[in-house]
């Protein structure tokens, strides 16, 4: 008894010590009344907007293959190379020709000048005189034809590479070294992957809901993707099919490391606009001040002002849609500009004194 006396004592003296409620600070920002964010899910396909098939512009055998099936390549690298040895000799002969000609067109322009200077003191005829000069005009067209020749010998010679017009992923090789190939005939297939192109049906009764900058968010199957990408609307294509009644939309997507793929299937969301003549108006509150009880019910923390400062308040709620980071809630005492608590709501009791912080 002696040891029951004292405890008893301390408990009463420190409960007498706390107060009856602490005041706290919390982060607190407005219920606003904004028109409904209607949304919109549907599957779609990832597309590669740019798929060549790659082919040598001349004819030959291949001697040398510079990327495999799976390498990202960049545009302008050479990818396979031809055996050139015929067409670099061939260049070799046009150059000793051109050589050739340059020597006796410089030669004939020597012989017409000195026709011109014997001419003045008639040692020359002028029809000698013009005769060379008919030569020197003949051996420059000489020099030019081969010139020309040399210039389509060159452009023929670097035919026998084979580069990627634009940068992207080899998918495909159908040829092997050593192999003969025609020119035209595809030998690899080049398809780029950034950006992708997401391809969406989209039922006729939705149209005019969706135009070009519509956003749009893509979770694309195994892409490690928990919130899915934001993108917008690149075009509408204005035509429907006539049996599904579906029209189909463009998005495209950024995709600089790869880790999307042409081909996997895709979940776009839409935001709609409102539908014509309709406009719903809901309440909405960020995420963060709706509270989940384990009854399933669902509660925000108002801040009211009394004649002793502010308190908070917990107010039961109904939750709809989410739009972003908000959600749309309702509520017989809740109403627009009302200030709910999005931070320090954990633990709070009803009617505790807060000293709210206004935020967003």
């Amino acid at each position: 008894m002696r040891h029951i006396l004292p405890t008893i004592l301390l408990a009463t003296a420190l409960c007498g010590a706390l107060p009856a409620a602490a005041q706290v600070r919390v982060k607190v920002t407005a219920v606003v009344a904004a028109p409904v964010q209607q949304t919109l899910q549907l599957p779609g396909t990832l597309v590669a907007p740019r798929s060549s098939a790659l082919s040598a512009q001349v004819e030959g055998h291949v001697d040398t293959l510079l990327a495999e099936v799976g390498d990202r390549v960049a545009a302008g690298q050479v990818l396979l190379r031809l055996d050139d040895s015929i067409a670099r000799l061939e260049l070799e002969r046009l150059e000793h020709s051109l050589a050739e000609a340059e020597h006796v067109q410089r030669d004939a322009q020597r012989l017409a000048r000195e026709a011109e200077a014997l001419a003045g003191v008639q040692s020359v005829s002028r029809s000698r005189y013009r005769t060379q000069l008919a030569q020197a005009a003949i051996e420059e067209a000489k020099v030019r034809q081969i010139r020309a020749a040399v210039a389509i010998q060159r452009e023929r010679l670097a035919r026998h590479g084979l580069a990627a017009p634009f940068g992207g992923v080899l998918t495909g090789r159908r040829t092997e070294r050593g192999q003969w190939v025609g020119g035209g005939t595809p030998v690899l297939q080049l398809t780029a992957t950034d950006p992708l192109r997401v391809e969406v049906d989209v039922p006729e009764r939705h149209h005019g809901r969706i135009a070009a900058g519509t956003p749009a968010t893509v979770l694309a199957a195994d892409a490690g993707e928990a919130s899915g990408i934001a993108a917008l609307v690149d075009r509408v294509v204005p035509a429907a099919d006539p049996v599904s009644r579906n029209f189909r939309v463009h998005i495209a997507l950024a995709n600089p490391d790869g880790r999307l793929m042409p081909g996997m299937s895709a979940r776009v969301t839409f935001a709609l606009g409102p539908a014509p003549g309709a406009v719903e108006v809901a309440l909405q509150a960020p995420a963060d001040a709706v509270e989940r009880r384990p009854d399933g019910s669902a509660r925000v923390w108002v801040v009211r002002r009394g004649s002793d400062g502010a308190v908070a308040r917990p107010v039961a709620v109904r939750t709809g849609r989410h739009i972003g980071n908000r959600v749309e809630i309702a509520g017989p005492d809740l109403r627009p500009d009302d200030l709910v608590v999005v931070q320090g709501n954990e633990g709070l009791r009803p009617d505790q004194p807060v000293v709210p912080d206004m935020v967003g």
